[in-house]
């Protein structure tokens, strides 16, 4: 079953994937504020193309658990990282 989708921005997510979410507007420009599971936030002005998107899993070894983030065609894209231990991928096509 695939997972209910979220746009803001114009940037595609997964629902479940979102904590919560607000935008700022900087220089009269809008910046999207995301909350990610696992605790990475990130930031990005809204995009113009229609293929950006974020994608998370999260992998679970004995009792700790690390999520891994892609972060597709995002232009402007400012990551916070987790403090808990994550990979990001960032990919432009």
């Amino acid at each position: 079953m695939e997972s209910e989708k979220l746009n803001i921005g114009n940037v595609n997510f997964d629902k479940d994937s979102v904590l919560c979410s607000k935008y700022v507007y900087e220089r009269g420009q809008r910046l999207n504020h995301v909350f990610l599971v696992g605790g990475t936030k990130i930031m990005f002005p809204d995009q113009e193309g229609k293929n950006a998107a974020v994608s998370l899993a999260t992998q679970y070894n004995n009792e700790a658990s690390e999520v891994s983030a892609w972060f597709d065609n995002i232009k402007g894209l400012i990551i916070e990282e987790s403090p808990q231990k994550g990979n990001y991928y960032i990919r432009q096509t």
